[in-house]
C-alpha cells in the first residue's frame, strides 16, 4: 500500500514498519543499567571476569542533541511522554504545540491569503502556485500529480498515466523515424501524376446537385499523401501576435489552416525545446508575443507546413468575416511520447523560525497530507532548501 506521493519514479515511506538499526553488542560489567552503559566508551578493555554482553541500541538523533533541564529526564516530561504533541520528537521539546480553534484558523487563513493577493500582483516569480481549500484533502485533490526534483532530467514513469489516457490514444499513429518516413512518401508524390499546366477533367461521385449551383467561383481541389488521413498526436508551433488584446487559455477553441485543410482544435500549450526526458511544462495561458507548442489530436501532415491560427468573432460592418487571424506557426513532427506536465507549487507560511528548524502552516490542513507529501523537498524564494521532519498537531502544521 502506498503511503506517500511518487517522487522520481519511486514511492517513499511505503513500508508500514521502518527498518530498525541493528543493536550494537558491548561488553559491560554485570548489573550495568541502560543509563550507566551510555557513559562507557566503545574501546573499553574487556579483560576481567565481571563483564557480560550487553545489547545497546544506538539512537544517533538523540545523541546528537543534548537534553535540557526543562525537558525533564532524557528529554521527556515527568510522565515519560514527549512534550511535543504527536509523539516523540528530535527537536527541543520545551514548548507544547496546540492546534488553533477552527474559527481562529479560518480567520487567519483568510487574512493571510488576502495579503498574498497584493504580493502576487507585484511579484510574478511563481505563476504555478495554487491554494488548497481547508476542507479538501490534498492527497485526493492532487492524486494525479507526482514530485520531480528536476523537470528536465528526472525520470518520468508513464505507467502512472495509463488510466488517464484518452480512449483513442492507443489507436493513434506512432511514427518512429519521422524524417526518413516523410521523405519517402513525399518523393512518391513527385513520381508520376499530371504535370503542372495540363488541363484535365475530374469526375466527383456523390456530390449534391445544389452544390454546383452555389459555386460561383473556381473550386480548389487537393489530394492527400499516404497516411495523411490517419489521426495522430500533432504538435504545431504557435506565435501569438503581439497586437492581440489578451492572453489565450489552453483548450480554447481555435481554427487551424494547415495547407489546404482547415481544422477546429482545442490545443494544449507547452514550452518548446528538447529535454532529455521529453517532459515539457504545461502553459495555462499563451501571452501576446510569446511562442509555444500547441498539441492536439488531429490528422497527420508530412513536412514543415505553415500554419495559420484563427478564432471566431461576431460579424460586424467593419469586420464582415467571422474569423480573426491571431497567430502563426509551423507543423512539427507528431509524437505520442511527448509528455506535457502541469506544474503546481504548494506554498506555506513560516509560523515560527528557529536557527535550523521552521514551523510551516497553510500548506496543508491535516496531518495525513503532511505524511503523504513528506518525501518531497522544500525550497524558498531565496534558494534555501529542506524537507519535512514531522507533523505538528492535526491541522497541517509541520517542521
Amino acid at each position: 500500500e502506498r503511503n506517500g506521493v511518487l517522487l522520481d519514479d519511486h514511492h517513499y515511506f511505503s513500508d508500514e514498519e521502518e527498518e530498525i538499526a541493528p543493536a550494537k553488542q558491548r561488553r559491560l560489567p554485570k548489573g550495568t543499567s541502560d543509563y550507566q552503559a551510555a557513559w562507557y566508551l566503545d574501546d573499553m578493555s574487556d579483560s576481567g571476569s565481571d563483564l557480560e554482553d550487553f545489547d545497546m541500541e544506538v539512537d544517533e538523533d538523540n545523541q546528537s542533541q543534548p537534553a535540557h533541564p526543562a525537558d525533564g529526564v532524557e528529554g521527556m516530561d515527568v510522565d515519560g511522554k514527549a512534550m511535543t504533541e504527536g509523539g516523540p520528537s528530535e527537536y527541543p521539546q520545551s514548548e507544547m504545540f496546540l492546534d488553533p480553534s477552527p474559527e481562529d484558523e479560518i480567520a487567519q487563513i483568510e487574512e493571510y491569503r488576502r495579503s498574498r493577493k497584493t504580493e502576487e500582483d507585484e511579484d510574478l516569480e511563481f505563476p504555478d502556485e495554487i491554494e488548497l481549500h481547508p476542507n479538501v484533502n490534498a492527497r485526493e485533490r492532487l492524486i494525479r500529480y507526482r514530485g520531480l526534483k528536476s523537470l528536465k532530467n528526472s525520470t518520468w514513469e508513464t505507467e502512472e498515466d495509463r488510466p488517464y489516457e484518452p480512449e483513442e490514444w492507443q489507436r493513434l499513429l506512432d511514427i518512429s523515424d519521422y524524417k526518413r518516413t516523410a521523405t519517402k512518401f513525399m518523393r512518391e508524390a513527385w513520381a508520376g501524376g499530371v504535370r503542372p499546366g495540363t488541363r484535365v477533367s475530374v469526375h466527383i461521385r456523390g456530390v449534391p446537385s445544389q452544390f454546383q449551383e452555389l459555386q460561383s467561383r473556381p473550386m480548389a481541389m487537393f489530394s492527400l499523401l499516404r497516411h495523411e488521413h490517419k489521426r495522430t498526436a500533432c504538435n504545431y508551433s504557435i506565435l501569438l501576435s503581439s497586437e492581440h488584446e489578451s492572453p489565450i487559455k489552453s483548450k480554447t477553441e481555435m481554427i487551424v489552416q494547415c495547407g489546404p485543410r482547415r481544422i477546429v482544435i482545442n490545443p494544449l500549450f507547452s514550452h518548446a525545446g528538447n529535454t532529455p526526458n521529453n517532459v515539457h511544462k504545461f502553459s495555462r495561458f499563451l501571452h501576446p508575443g510569446q511562442s509555444a507548442i500547441a498539441s492536439f489530436i488531429g490528422p497527420l501532415t508530412w513536412g514543415n507546413v505553415p500554419i495559420l491560427y484563427f478564432t471566431r468573432n461576431t460579424p460586424s460592418p467593419d469586420h464582415p468575416s467571422s474569423l480573426c487571424l491571431i497567430a502563426t506557426g509551423t507543423s512539427l513532427p507528431p509524437s505520442t511520447n511527448r509528455i506535457i506536465a502541469k506544474r503546481i507549487v504548494l506554498t506555506g507560511h513560516p509560523y515560527k523560525i528557529n536557527k535550523r528548524v521552521v514551523t510551516v502552516r497553510y500548506m496543508f490542513f491535516n496531518d495525513g497530507d503532511v505524511k503523504w507529501f513528506k518525501s518531497l523537498p522544500l525550497w524558498t524564494k531565496r534558494g534555501r532548501s529542506g524537507f519535512i521532519k514531522e507533523s505538528l498537531g492535526t491541522h497541517g502544521y509541520f517542521m
